[in-house]
């Protein structure tokens, strides 16, 4: 993630989300949050762009735009400068939705210390949570940065996840056709993990989520299309 696009509209499907998720599967003991944080880049009108945008999410049916306490939170996080202002906020609100957030590596991400970066999330891996990862632009493409997640790192935190847990991956789309690139995704993804995902995409950025328990993926499935239904910019697949 790039804390120069805090409370957007990006943030409030990614967090409306996460909520309907774990407002959904009460077996879920808390929200661990892996930001994979890259150096600010906030372009000179970027915070007005924010504000017009996210005031024109409920008339666009924009995803999370019917969670108003959401929506005035991500009002609240565009005014922040720094990254702890910003996590403090997400904590806050997950907080009044009485859902437990662990937010895991603060620190910047890189692509030359990817390795000390996952360490400590391996070292103590959370159990029965939903795991998002969020990278700044997603998956690993042919010339990897430090905006990606690479596909070892995904192969890796899929086996030591639990079969409780769900992992939720975040995907900016490229400028290419979005249906053919989501199930060219998919089907990477089930290459590399041996799990088929769930999808759901507003057609500017698309979430995968994992279960590895057949029970668990079915009821993921349900859910998040049920969520998608809520609102006429989204689908899902599975």
């Amino acid at each position: 993630m790039n804390i120069s696009f805090s409370g957007d509209t990006r943030d409030l499907f990614k967090f409306d989300l996460v909520r309907h998720i774990m407002k959904s599967f009460p077996g879920l003991a808390s929200f661990t949050f892996i930001p994979m944080l890259t150096d600010r880049e906030e372009p000179a009108k970027q915070k007005k762009s924010k504000r017009a945008d996210l005031k024109k999410a409920v008339k666009t049916g924009k995803a999370g735009s019917q969670n108003r306490e959401l929506m005035e939170q991500m009002g609240r996080l565009q005014e922040i400068e720094d990254e702890s202002g910003y996590f403090s906020g997400i904590r806050s609100y997950f907080r009044g939705e009485n859902i437990l957030v662990d937010i895991l590596h603060r620190d910047r991400f890189s692509h030359e210390h990817r390795v000390n970066y996952f360490k400590p999330v391996f070292d103590k891996f959370p159990e029965r949570s939903l795991i998002f990862l969020d990278p700044d632009t997603g998956l690993e493409v042919k010339n990897p940065t430090q905006r990606h997640l690479l596909f070892d790192e995904l192969k890796k935190i899929a086996e030591t996840m639990d079969s409780r847990s769900i992992l939720m991956i975040y995907q900016h789309f490229p400028r290419e056709t979005r249906e053919g690139y989501v199930r060219q995704r998919c089907s990477q993804i089930a290459g590399v993990t041996g799990i088929s995902p769930v999808s759901i995409t507003d057609n500017e950025i698309v979430f995968f989520l994992l279960a590895k328990s057949p029970k668990l993926r079915e009821q993921l499935q349900d859910k998040v299309a049920a969520y998608a239904d809520t609102y006429p910019a989204l689908r899902s697949c599975g």
